[in-house]
């Protein structure tokens, strides 16, 4: 299979996913020091920062990408004791070096037991670690770090030290294993607290909270309801609650536009009322692992229709065999640049069952689809997966309201109708009846 070049536009949208938080505010570095400046950070002050033209400091989003262990007027060496304490090493960090001098930024992207932490959780577990060393850690609620990749930002790893633009620096970031905060040292365990899974509003929800964000309140009696939608549009945003609280209350000062009569007769019931909206939503949507669109894409995983057509006739239009390379493709979509995945062996098991996955994976390297090396963790982790596979542009990804579908069967009616994948079923060697079992299922399905 041929090997897609990613755009320059990829690149670009994949960095502000990864390091950018556009809102409330940015700061821009000058001689004399950092200047904080309000509003959304723009598109053309990120090129001017990856261009090398302006030094941009952004805050962390509420699922941060990555992270940055910000060490000052320390010798290499105790960067290195540093790093292989929390074993982090070339394989799943960067080392940069920071403006002033033996300073040094230590880029990675955690996870805690392999899901996305919290703004919060990453400050929680690395706060007694960093005290302890007199280094802190990155990004933070309301302090900037220096977006990455700008002149400052000398490669240190020999691994890195040839590599000058930012798209090769982005490239060889996203190759990292992902590193796991539940290993730091001294840090109090996340108890395991989760909810059912929380339905997400209807899909206009988003639009109409960033219209109301815009224009503000349009009829009265329905500050309850444009706060919610505001509130919710700021998460998907991936703004911290604090912030999206600060914000969705200047927001209604502003713009109640004469709708709303209790901001003006009593403003503490209305900003007790956004606190309360604002905890309904982070904390029910946190306990049960529901993410915002950016986080929920990068850890789930995403799919285009062209790669659901070469899945069908790749399996044979076998529907058990289509479910779990779907997944594997889907899974694979935003780690595609890591030189190898290891992925729990739970994963394989929920994509198809416990008796066929290795059967599955077997075919799948006949075809030259996916290799297997040999090291592993009994009981933990599979054996390292390379999939080879003919990746699409991530714009065409199948979203809906810009987020991922989770299920093929869900994947499939957003897609195709009934008679479409039946005949794309039968076409790629399916028997007629078998196609037309396993379509009343897809279709009938609650």
């Amino acid at each position: 299979m041929g090997i897609r070049v990613t755009t320059s536009k990829e690149y670009f949208q994949n960095y502000i996913d990864i390091f950018i938080q556009r809102m409330p505010k940015y700061a821009i570095e000058y001689p004399s020091g950092w200047r904080m400046r309000k509003g959304p950070l723009t598109d053309f002050t990120i090129q001017k920062h990856l261009d090398r033209k302006q030094t941009v400091g952004t805050l962390g989003r509420w699922y941060p990408e990555y992270a940055v262990l910000d060490m000052d007027s320390v010798s290499e060496e105790t960067v290195d004791r540093i790093r292989e304490t929390l074993n982090l090493n070339e394989d799943n960090s960067m080392l940069l070096s920071s403006e002033s001098p033996d300073s040094y930024h230590l880029l990675f992207k955690p996870v805690y037991n392999d899901n996305p932490p919290t703004l919060r959780l990453l400050k929680d577990v690395f706060d007694p670690f960093c005290k302890m060393r007199g280094i802190e850690i990155y990004p933070q609620k309301k302090r900037v770090i220096r977006a990455p990749f700008d002149a400052h930002h000398r490669r240190m790893d020999i691994e890195y030290s040839h590599i000058d633009n930012w798209q090769q620096q982005l490239y060889w970031f996203e190759k990292l294993d992902a590193f796991d905060l539940s290993g730091v040292e001294y840090h109090q365990p996340e108890l395991s607290l989760w909810l059912p899974k929380q339905p997400l509003p209807g899909v206009s929800t988003y639009t109409e909270g960033q219209e109301l964000f815009q224009y503000g309140l349009q009829r009265p009696s329905s500050r309850h309801e444009a706060q919610f939608k505001v509130l919710y549009y700021l998460f998907q945003k991936n703004i911290p609650q604090s912030e999206a609280e600060q914000i969705v209350w200047h927001w209604i000062n502003k713009l109640h536009n004469g709708f709303s009569e209790t901001i003006l007769i009593n403003p503490s019931e209305v900003r007790a009322h956004i606190n309360r909206q604002a905890t309904k939503i982070y904390s029910d949507y946190e306990h049960a692992r529901v993410y915002p669109n950016s986080t929920h894409n990068r850890h789930h995983g995403y799919i285009t229709e062209p790669d659901i057509q070469e899945i069908v006739r790749i399996c044979q239009g076998s529907i058990p065999r289509i479910k779990f390379l779907f997944n594997l493709i889907k899974y694979s979509y935003p780690r595609r640049h890591r030189i190898v995945l290891r992925l729990h062996t739970n994963k394989f098991i929920a994509w198809s069952g416990h008796r066929t996955y290795q059967k599955y994976l077997t075919e799948l390297e006949v075809k030259g689809i996916a290799s297997r090396g040999s090291g592993y963790l009994a009981g933990a982790f599979s054996k390292p997966l390379k999939v080879n596979w003919n990746y699409k542009d991530a714009s065409d990804a199948v979203l809906l309201g810009g987020r991922s579908i989770d299920t093929l069967n869900s994947t499939v009616r957003q897609i195709y109708q009934a008679r479409d994948f039946r005949d794309m079923l039968t076409g790629a060697g399916a028997y007629r009846t078998t196609a037309i079992e396993a379509v009343k299922r897809i279709y009938e399905e609650n």
